[in-house]
């Protein structure tokens, strides 16, 4: 439906896409949803680009999938909800991916609904979960993924970071 392509240096911008067209529409589209539907497991990994999709694939995890060049958006929430109630967001480790985790927080919060909600992976060691995966391998991998925060967690350390949380108000 559409091309993507990443700069091989520092030139920005990084991710090039195919421009909108009726059938191609950026934030509504998850790269490898065809792939992601297919797989037999019971989970479902958003990350934050497709080169970070390609790499998982290398590895045998053929169950995550990327927004495109848009940040995590309603929509694409809405569509991994199609295929399993509960997807893990495995955002990159650093600033950007922290920042990337707390704005799904908000994104999420208006659409929520019984049976449906997210899960959060922060990767450390690594700057995002192809690095991860190359540098400690599959199985390290999965453990991680497997230590999940639930939103809510989240929810509550994003109400209450600075702030003073000694009485219950």
């Amino acid at each position: 439906i559409g091309f993507g392509g990443r700069v091989m240096d520092d030139s920005k911008p990084k991710y090039i896409n195919s421009p909108e067209t009726m059938v191609y529409h950026k934030s509504r589209t998850l790269f490898a949803l065809n792939v992601a539907k297919k797989s037999t497991s019971k989970r479902y990994i958003l990350c934050e680009g497709y080169m970070d999709v390609i790499g998982m694939d290398n590895y045998g995890i053929h169950y995550a999938v990327a927004p495109l060049g848009t940040a995590l958006t309603e929509d694409q929430i809405q569509e991994a909800w199609k295929v399993v109630d509960e997807p893990t967001c495995c955002f990159d480790g650093d600033m950007a991916g922290k920042r990337a985790a707390i704005r799904s927080v908000d994104r999420v919060l208006p659409i929520l609904k019984a049976g449906n909600s997210l899960k959060y992976v922060f990767l450390t060691g690594a700057k995002d979960p192809d690095e991860f995966l190359k540098a400690f391998g599959r199985d390290e991998f999965l453990k991680v993924i497997s230590n999940t925060v639930p939103l809510k967690d989240l929810l509550w350390q994003k109400n209450t970071e600075d702030k003073p949380v000694s009485t219950p108000e």
